[in-house]
């Protein structure tokens, strides 16, 4: 984990699309709510909330360009054979590359989301009333755990099987799906944000995520990456 991360470190590309898009995300919601000053509390708990969707769709974003690169990347450069001809097995060397792209994303994500908080509070001196609900709290630090998981097995399990990083792109954007059913359902205001409708997305996901780790690994072929691929 700590080779990849220094090796990652190293692609400018891959480091500058994973800052900007928090950064991004994040300046897009601190807009929202700036937007919100001097308007009455009810109106400012509307854009609040609206704003505090965007850390859900962060998680997934975030790690997709690390993920893409830990395969296919490391296949253009040659730097994967020699992690294959080592014991490891599949379930390590998955687990371990997952983990590198989880990590900073989970750690970008509650960050970027605590300096929003800060700003807020300047901006509207002071957070609405009622808005960081037990459900919002646990969607930032506990769903979006899940959900960057999700989207690195996504990512990985096309990295793995496309020699080409333009395409694992396009194919690993399918990651995000899960994060808009939600978004649009709240959007629409069809529901409030509750704690039943976070623990059942919560649910499905960990049984997503388990049911992807088995297929990622078991279309791995690390024999055909050693032997045949080009």
């Amino acid at each position: 984990m700590v080779k990849e991360w220094e090796e990652l470190a190293k692609i400018k590309m891959v480091l500058y699309g994973a800052l900007f898009l928090p950064l991004l995300m994040g300046g897009l919601a601190g807009f929202m709510v700036w937007q919100g000053q001097g308007l009455p509390p009810e109106a400012q708990a509307t854009l609040f909330n609206t704003a505090l969707m965007y850390f859900l769709i962060l998680p997934v974003m975030i790690p997709v360009t690390l993920a893409v690169y830990s395969i296919v990347g490391e296949k253009e450069q040659g730097t994967l054979e020699p992690l294959l001809a080592t014991p490891l097995t599949d379930w390590e060397i998955f687990v371990g590359k997952a983990l590198v792209a989880v990590l900073p994303s989970v750690g970008l994500t509650w960050g970027v989301f605590l300096l929003f908080l800060a700003a807020a509070h300047i901006m509207l001196g002071g957070i609405p009333a009622g808005v960081l609900s037990v459900p919002w709290l646990v969607s930032i630090f506990a769903l979006s755990p899940l959900l960057a998981v999700f989207g690195v097995l996504v990512s990985m399990l096309v990295s793995s099987r496309t020699s080409d990083p333009r395409a694992a792109y396009q194919f690993s954007g399918l990651a995000v799906i899960p994060t808009l059913v939600p978004l649009i359902v709240y959007s629409v205001q069809m529901t409030a944000v509750n704690l039943l409708l976070v623990i059942l997305e919560g649910g499905i996901l960990v049984v997503l995520n388990a049911v992807l780790l088995y297929l990622a690994v078991k279309l791995f072929r690390r024999e055909e990456i050693l032997t045949r691929w080009k």
